[in-house]
């Protein structure tokens, strides 16, 4: 077998990469297709134009300048809801813990990220028009934490919840009183799961929506002959919500 038969061994694929994703910022080396294996987004080995001749991303650079993952979305979006219906109860835990600083300090990365990853684009070189795919996303999550973190600081969202249940705490309310019995089956009042509901002297009603919480719990009581500009023990423990109703907590 002369030198001519021998095999020619192929040319190693180069490990330097011909630019990057212009979505997700993979380097674009080796591949068998121009397609990006990341996220999917063809491109032309030839052209440019269809890819980032930046420098290389690191984890932390890819992650500040790559899109919004879903599960990072759909995690704040629920977040946000999960605080307003948290923040519906008469407890108002959410607000006595400082939990709504939690919700703060989640709005100033979400408004921090757009400025940081400017500072990460100038690193990188990442074109403009890509560095401003998803900011106004970012800010409108930022604001939303922002504007969720003050409705919890102000009891909003149990003021709106207690306005949308008082037409069903009342019927509930009447319909015990009027019926002679001492005490009520737990049932749904609004957005309200009424527990040991019972009648109480001086014609009230009341009954617990929070109870796992072993430091305390939580309802409210139907009060309709009562002043709540004349009596004593209007405190912290006890809040007027309107039409006779009361928000009742009690620790422990």
């Amino acid at each position: 077998m002369t030198a001519l038969d021998l095999p020619v061994p192929a040319e190693p694929a180069s490990t330097q990469p011909i630019g990057l994703c212009l979505d997700c910022g993979y380097a674009l080396r080796g591949l068998p297709t121009p397609r990006c294996p990341e996220c999917g987004r063809g491109f032309d080995p030839l052209d440019p134009a269809t890819m980032n001749m930046g420098r290389e991303l690191s984890p932390l650079a890819k992650w500040v300048l790559g899109p919004i993952r879903w599960e990072v979305n759909w995690l704040s979006w629920g977040a946000l809801a999960f605080a307003l219906w948290s923040a519906r109860q008469p407890g108002e835990e959410l607000a006595r813990s400082g939990g709504w600083l939690i919700l703060v300090g989640l709005a100033a990365l979400w408004l921090a990220w757009p400025f940081v990853r400017v500072i990460a684009a100038r690193k990188y070189r990442w074109p403009h028009s890509l560095l401003m795919q998803g900011q106004k996303l970012r800010v409108a999550v930022g604001l939303c934490f922002l504007l969720v973190a003050a409705a919890v600081h102000y009891s909003l969202p149990m003021k709106a919840a207690v306005k949308f249940s008082r037409p069903a705490m009342q019927k509930m309310a009447s319909d015990l009183l009027a019926s002679g019995q001492a005490y009520a089956d737990d049932q749904w009042v609004g957005v309200y799961r009424a527990r040991r509901i019972k009648v109480v002297p001086g014609g009230g009603v009341r009954f617990t929506v929070e109870e796992q919480n072993r430091a305390y719990k939580s309802g409210f009581t139907y009060l309709p002959k009562v002043d709540p500009k004349k009596v004593g023990w209007r405190n912290k423990s006890y809040r007027y919500v309107g039409d006779g109703w009361w928000a009742w907590r009690e620790e422990g």
